[in-house]
């Protein structure tokens, strides 16, 4: 305003990077209608990397699982956590990994930093 640039009187992340019309669509999928959780959707949906969520209701959980379809799920705790993992990948499909420790798995940290290439055509 200093410097006479165009601004909302009070400038939001929801008014700044969002389309109402796919807000209205997560919240038909879902999503809890509160400032927080939209802009915390806008986040997730617009990051660089992939999201942790700290979930204790569970929102997040139910967001996530109707807005990705049918995403593969799986825990930390899983044997089959690096197949399901490969699976994810090559399918190009929604992994959930839920119950997340202090600790992650080596083999994920390249694919929550989308530190991933195309091989092929």
């Amino acid at each position: 305003r200093a410097r006479n640039l165009p601004c909302a009187e009070k400038p939001t992340l929801l008014d700044t990077l969002e389309d109402p019309v796919r807000v209205r669509e997560w919240r038909t999928q879902l999503l809890p209608t509160d400032d927080v959780s939209t802009n915390n959707a806008i986040l997730v949906t617009g990051g660089r990397r992939y999201p942790l969520c700290i979930d204790p209701q569970m929102q997040a959980h139910r967001w996530i699982r109707k807005m990705a379809g049918n995403p593969l799920i799986t825990t930390m705790r899983d044997t089959n956590l690096l197949r399901v993992l490969e699976q994810a990948v090559r399918n190009g499909r929604p992994l959930l990994v839920e119950d997340l420790g202090e600790t992650i798995e080596p083999a994920l940290i390249p694919v929550l930093q989308k530190a991933t290439f195309r091989q092929g055509t």
